[in-house]
């Protein structure tokens, strides 16, 4: 078994050491992380603008959390693999000369290395004590490397090591199995995981996030066209203030063509004997092109408030201000 830190000093990752191999990985797997997600997103988002799905900035970031699952994976495919690996380390800590091993200073299996992972969330839930067990334990060791039954050394201390005594008795010893967490414990863990948060977090997107962020979007998208009309808007009380009577069209205003007030979901805003009625298109979702709003002007030119509705637009598509 390794020794102490007190008999051999030089052997293990010092607490500082290991900060600054994390923040190294932190650089490479949050590369890493975008670059799946943006790839994941792209392979989502594409079939669903094809499908007539909205595709504007609340959707973009439904992805973005729909995708967090993933991310979640990314990073710890990132851990297990290299710790398990021949390099025995992150990139951060073969930058750093650190490696991950059993108590014996033994290459870890894919399982243990799973395990280590995840037992970092028990050191985030200690409020990060369990990482600052690393700074003081005999072996240097933090919490969730003493649950999976590991140790983080230097590559140049372990080889010290091992050519060392303790490399010359060993083999004349029976080599105990290293503890730590089982392969069916980890399986337990993910399998669990699996059931209890993302089946649900899943069936909870498919059946509730997913309709009302499309909603949301929908509504944002519809908004647009209200906007649009403010100049319309000012210039219809104008002109009823100034003569009393109803503006036929935006001509008489001094609008321009209907065609030429448009934007990104909007196709037209036109006046029509004083209301303002407004066209989707162009990048509107499927659901609300060609539909229309209108804007009618009610009570006397003293106290004009105005009215949106629409025939061809469902009602919860419509803003807040437009609905019964």
């Amino acid at each position: 078994m390794l020794p102490s830190h007190q008999v051999q000093p030089r052997l293990y990752a010092g607490f500082w050491r290991r900060v600054i191999a994390l923040l190294v990985d932190a650089v490479v797997f949050s590369a890493i992380h975008w670059t799946v997600v943006l790839c994941s997103g792209i392979w989502l988002m594409v079939p669903w603008t094809l499908l007539g799905g909205g595709h504007g900035p609340a959707m973009a970031e439904l992805v973005d959390i729909a995708l967090q699952p993933f991310g979640i994976v990314v990073v710890w495919l990132y851990f297990a693999v290299c710790e398990s690996s021949r390099w025995q380390a992150t990139i951060g800590k073969l930058a750093l000369g650190l490696r991950v091993t059993d108590e014996y200073g033994r290459r870890i299996g894919f399982a243990r290395a799973t395990g280590r992972y995840f037992g970092k969330f028990v050191s985030v839930f200690s409020l990060g004590v369990g990482f600052l067990l690393a700074a003081w334990t005999a072996r240097k060791r933090a919490l969730h490397d003493d649950m999976a039954g590991c140790c983080v050394v230097r590559t140049a201390g372990l080889a010290e090591w091992q050519d060392g005594q303790g490399a010359l008795l060993e083999p004349m010893l029976p080599v105990p199995r290293a503890s730590g967490m089982p392969g069916w414990g980890i399986a337990l863990v993910v399998i669990g995981a699996g059931v209890f948060l993302v089946l649900p977090v899943g069936g909870f997107l498919a059946s509730f996030a997913v309709p009302a962020w499309q909603r949301h979007a929908l509504r944002a998208e519809v908004a647009q066209g209200l906007e649009l009309t403010e100049r319309a808007r000012a210039l219809v009380a104008e002109y009823i203030g100034a003569r009393g009577a109803l503006p036929e069209n935006n001509r008489v205003l001094g609008l321009p063509k209907p065609e030429a007030i448009h934007a990104r979901y909007v196709t037209s805003v036109r006046v029509a004997g004083g209301k303002v009625v407004v066209t989707y298109g162009n990048e509107a979702n499927t659901v609300i092109r060609g539909g229309h709003v209108v804007i009618s002007p009610m009570g006397s030119a003293a106290r004009l408030h105005w009215r949106c509705s629409s025939t061809d637009i469902d009602v919860s598509y419509l803003p807040r201000q437009c609905q019964p």
